[in-house]
């Protein structure tokens, strides 16, 4: 998969390359995702590489140039595929989202704006969907087309060494994920590793991450809980009913949480 970036600072999206710098990086050096930066200032005239100019009507900053950002499109010829521009007026990244990308798209190209934002007529005429990663403000869209071509790749055949781990991680089933453990299985009587992550049964193993991931969902994202999920949930609380408080305690569930939604099932 390919990702182009229109950046002032092709820098910060280079970083990523370096096949130390993690799955992307090393995705990167197989040639598994291919990443291309256009800096919009190649594209002017003028001595100072002038990219932006105060707003009509006034306001504060600055705005992005129509022309070095078109140029600088264009300069990409017919590899340029979907056409995102990083804006809070975007509709909200998502992992399905990501998922889908994966899936459809070999070409994508990322604007990343500055200053107080990009001429509106740019965004008219090139610009296929406008992506937010948030509701909140960054000083330009570089860390948000990082974010997007992260959580791609990782959909990607052979990014991810395991091919089941972005099957497994949180919102790939619209659930958190369940806890995670290493040794020692006994840091303080307070936090132990629950002991079904102990055994060899790896279908009990993986039922008890199910149920475990449900009640973590429920108790920090009950947003994310549709109807099918309650079906489980009476199911989930008896399966922690065996729990010593340590291993409560290490999963990251509150008893109080809990015993509330006992007493509200019942």
């Amino acid at each position: 998969m390919r990702f182009n970036v229109i950046t002032l600072f092709p820098n910060l999206i280079e970083s990523v390359l370096d096949a130390n710098g993690g799955v992307v990086g090393q995705a990167v050096s197989r040639g598994d995702v291919t990443i291309h930066t256009v800096n919009p200032r190649a594209f002017t005239s003028d001595l100072h590489k002038t990219v932006d100019d105060r707003p009509f009507g006034g306001g504060d900053g600055m705005v992005m140039l129509y022309e070095p950002l078109a140029c600088a499109l264009r300069s990409l010829g017919g590899d340029v595929g979907h056409c995102v521009y990083l804006t809070p007026h975007g509709k909200k990244w998502s992992d399905q989202k990501a998922r889908n990308w994966a899936k459809t798209k070999k070409i994508v190209t990322l604007v990343c704006g500055r200053y107080a934002g990009v001429d509106q007529r740019f965004i008219n005429d090139f610009i296929d969907e406008e992506i937010s990663i948030g509701d909140f403000i960054l000083s330009g869209g570089e860390l948000g087309a990082l974010v997007l071509i992260d959580s791609t790749s990782r959909f990607l055949a052979n990014v991810l060494g395991n091919s089941q781990s972005a099957e497994a991680e949180s919102f790939a089933d619209e659930l958190l994920e369940a806890p995670l453990f290493t040794r020692p299985r006994d840091l303080t009587e307070k936090k132990s590793v629950p002991g079904i992550f102990l055994g060899g049964d790896h279908a009990k193993i993986q039922a008890a991450r199910r149920l475990l991931s449900l009640l973590i969902t429920l108790q920090k994202r009950p947003d994310l809980i549709s109807d099918l999920h309650k079906l489980e949930i009476r199911k989930s609380i008896s399966a922690v009913d065996d729990f010593s408080p340590g291993e409560l305690h290490a999963c990251g569930l509150d008893p109080h949480f809990l015993k509330e939604l006992n007493a509200r099932l019942k």
